[in-house]
């Protein structure tokens, strides 16, 4: 199987910056709500606290850890990612279910050479791990080749 990028982490832990962000606001709120109402202390601290384990947890762990677990193949009949820490995932997409393939890049992505590529079936959306760009564009045009290819009487 593949493995994934080593940019991912970095793009991971930026990504992660601007959603904490939000968290820090959602805690200002909830701390400035506490003081103006004189709220017991310990909700400073519980806000202070969840901020951290956020930060902790978003920035640190997840992105090495989905780094070195992450994986995904294409094969002759099936497209496969696999996933996860404690609880390992392996999702695979027969190639003559998918519709379509849409790949997608951001600025964040943009900086770290990363796309995103999604995966569409009748039934359900497909996302792959982010890849570098060629890559990605690469594997966006093999799967589409091999979509036109199947003859099926579905």
């Amino acid at each position: 199987m593949n493995a994934i990028h080593k940019n991912v982490v970095h793009y991971l832990r930026v990504r992660h910056f601007w959603r904490f962000l939000i968290w820090a606001a959602v805690a200002i709120g909830i701390s400035a709500a506490a003081a103006y109402f004189d709220l017991p202390h310990w909700i400073y601290w519980a806000a202070s606290g969840i901020l951290l384990l956020i930060f902790i947890v978003g920035s640190l762990i997840r992105p090495a850890v989905y780094y070195k677990v992450t994986r995904y193949e294409l094969r002759e009949e099936v497209l496969v990612v696999r996933a996860g820490f404690f609880r390992i995932s392996t999702k695979m997409v027969p190639i003559r279910r998918i519709q379509g393939a849409v790949l997608s890049t951001g600025p964040i992505s943009r900086k770290y050479n990363l796309a995103n590529l999604v995966v569409r079936t009748a039934s359900t959306t497909f996302f792959l791990p982010p890849i570098k760009i060629k890559e990605a564009q690469a594997l966006k045009s093999e799967i589409v080749e091999m979509v036109k290819g199947e003859d099926t009487d579905v």
